[in-house]
């Protein structure tokens, strides 16, 4: 999806704050702006599996595009993107880069968006492919004691 096309759907859309040229990252937020307004029962089942399952098929650089413009993003399309990152099918994809964008969503101040219960709450992900590194990172972001507490929560 070129930027061309992208504006000439969603321009009047109120929540669409991207600011990307990528095509890849276009089509993600295009995905999230045409479900946003789903149940979240929808985005528990569905929505997050789906969404990862395109990143999957995209280029090897998806997240760093992804890093990019997401501070552009609502603190609820971040919410759901975070909830997809942690969150999906794919237990195995991609461990070390998912936790390091979830890190980074940290950085971003959206008042409306709570990284810390959407971890304690829907964390599945097999942290035991993990880089120790960043475990310890996660694991003091996210206030527990230890990586074995971590590990034992997911």
């Amino acid at each position: 999806m070129t930027r061309k096309e992208f504006d000439e759907i969603f321009s009047s859309n109120i929540n669409n704050k991207t600011q990307s040229e990528d095509s890849e990252v276009l089509e993600i937020y295009s995905h999230m702006l045409q479900t946003e307004h789903l149940e979240d029962y929808w985005w528990e089942y569905h929505g997050e599996n789906y969404l990862m399952s395109m990143i999957e098929k995209f280029s090897e650089n998806i997240f760093e595009k992804i890093r990019q413009d997401i501070p552009n993003w609502t603190g609820y399309q971040i919410e759901l993107f975070a909830q997809t990152l942690v969150s999906n099918d794919l237990r195995d994809y991609k461990i070390n880069e998912r936790i390091e964008l979830y890190l980074d969503l940290f950085e971003i101040p959206k008042s409306d968006c709570d990284l810390y219960n959407i971890f304690y709450y829907r964390a599945y992900m097999n942290l035991e492919l993990a880089d120790k590194t960043l475990l310890i990172r996660l694991a003091e972001k996210l206030n527990y004691k230890s990586i074995d507490d971590l590990l034992a929560d997911v």
